[in-house]
């Protein structure tokens, strides 16, 4: 080989090693470039699943004597003394959806939709704080298994006694479908009152309807130990009856309109 097939030979490797070489120093950056991307995103991921917890837990909070009262308004034991859930599931969805969602960023309302909620992460966030409250709600109501259903609404009437309400417990006979009359500061109220060991009916809610146009009365409600059919819920709604939990008559005052200091 010629001196000038030797000089063309090296140039041509003196030009391939720097290419070689830019093209793995690229490639370098292009990985460094790839991780950093998983980094941020992870991070970001991780930001946005505090936000979201925090968010929870700070709403869980603020409205957890409503959500405990809740919880012992839907979850109940059946005739077999089995847990039945009562639409708690279906409260949660709503809690997280219309409560904590709108308080979060995009991303974080991405993390909040996107992981279970029935059995998951979330759900317990809720489930733990709301649970002890109301068995703390539950122990304070003192109500003995062997209670007889009008023992209870002589229960029902001293409860609103306590709150300053005037109350009359009106028997059996001829109530015309109140249990309790009550009325303070002009406003005057009609209780049916359910001790019953299974879900409320549409009967219940009938009768305390009857029981406010008979009387004249500027609320009607039914207060149980128990929940309510799915028919009763749709029935109060369309005549405007409180459907109470025993518990709910802490904060009758709130529920009747009267104003609260």
């Amino acid at each position: 080989m010629g001196r000038i097939g030797w000089v063309a030979l090296i140039g041509a490797g003196l030009a391939y090693e720097p290419t070689r070489a830019f093209a793995v120093l690229g490639a370098g950056f292009a990985s460094v470039w790839a991780t950093s991307v998983v980094i941020r995103t992870a991070v970001a991921v991780d930001r946005a699943l505090c936000d979201a917890r925090d968010a929870i837990e700070d709403a869980v909070a603020a409205h957890l004597e409503t959500l405990a009262r809740r919880r012992l308004n839907l979850v109940t034991r059946d005739h077999y003394g089995v847990l039945t859930d009562g639409g708690w599931d279906k409260e949660i969805d709503h809690f997280l959806d219309n409560v904590v969602g709108p308080t979060l960023g995009p991303e974080a309302r991405r993390q909040l939709n996107g992981r279970p909620r029935a059995s998951g992460h979330w759900r317990r966030l809720i489930e733990e704080p709301v649970l002890a409250r109301a068995r703390i709600i539950d122990r304070q109501l003192s109500l003995t298994e062997d209670l007889s259903p009008q023992e209870f609404e002589r229960w029902c009437e001293r409860r609103l006694a306590k709150a300053g309400w005037h109350t009359t417990a009106t028997g059996a006979a001829g109530d015309q479908g109140a249990d309790v009359l009550a009325e303070k500061d002009g406003v005057v109220a009609v209780l049916q009152c359910k001790l019953y060991g299974q879900p409320v009916g549409n009967k219940a809610v009938q009768e305390a309807f009857s029981a406010q146009r008979h009387y004249r009365a500027d609320v009607a409600a039914v207060v149980t130990n128990a929940a309510y059919t799915p028919s009763a819920r749709a029935l109060a709604a369309s005549t405007g009856v409180l459907l109470l939990h025993q518990s709910d008559l802490a904060r009758f005052d709130a529920l009747a309109g009267l104003q609260t200091a």
